[in-house]
């Protein structure tokens, strides 16, 4: 299905945040490798981590070799988020995310982001990029397992109020198709983020090699007067 049909009728997007809109690609390898170094695991490539990504992130460290009988799962996201933490910031937004924001919004399209990131460190990397207050609902986890935002996902809804299939969860992970089809979402994938073009094909959902293809898709609905 085309990402024109599938966003026809949308009247909520629901954003997941690291590799979605926010390029933290290059850092989360850094930090990967920080945790390589300091436990004895052989370091990866930028093609290696996004061949391996996935939920949860425990089994994503266990590909990579990490031993937990020998170092904690938490030891390891402890030395992860050091850096990361220390450091997302700084990093980039993807091509597209203002204008595609300003587009949705200007036909009545509501936004929220929902992000298996720590609640508080997506609050302030929010505000540090002066996006806070494009989103309705901002939703992280209160815990550092990144086990997955399926419940997060499921109360999100519960708060739109919006038969499900009037929002779009826009990811880069086949855990955010998962998410939306357990959840009645509609789901669209964008190549740009965690997991490479090869993984995200596994999935039925759309993929975009970016958010700014999105961008003549939705103005051409505007355009044809479709209701928002």
């Amino acid at each position: 299905m085309s990402a024109a049909s599938w966003l026809a009728g949308v009247r909520h997007l629901v954003f997941d945040w690291n590799g979605t809109l926010i390029d933290d690609i290059d850092l989360a390898v850094a930090s990967v490798n920080r945790c390589c170094a300091r436990f004895g695991a052989e370091p990866v490539t930028r093609e290696r981590y996004r061949r391996e990504f996935g939920f949860p992130i425990a089994e994503f460290y266990a590909r990579l070799g990490f031993d937990f009988n020998r170092h904690p799962f938490a030891d390891i996201v402890t030395i992860y988020l050091e850096h990361f933490d220390a450091h997302v910031a700084r990093c980039r937004m993807h091509d597209g995310v203002a204008e595609l924001l300003e587009l949705a919004a200007s036909r009545g399209i509501g936004a929220s982001v929902l992000s298996a990131s720590q609640s508080n460190v997506l609050l302030r990397t929010l505000d540090a990029k002066r996006l806070l207050g494009s989103f309705q609902h901002v939703v992280g986890l209160d815990h550092t397992h990144a086990s997955g935002k399926l419940d997060e996902a499921r109360a999100l809804q519960s708060r739109l109020a919006l038969p499900p299939a009037d929002t779009l969860f826009i990811g880069d992970t086949l855990h955010d198709c998962e998410v939306a089809r357990q959840v009645g979402w509609r789901a669209l994938l964008v190549e740009t983020g965690h997991q490479d073009r090869a993984r995200l094909d596994e999935s039925d959902a759309p993929v975009c090699s970016s958010l700014s293809e999105l961008l003549p898709v939705l103005s051409a609905l505007a355009a044809a007067g479709e209701p928002s």
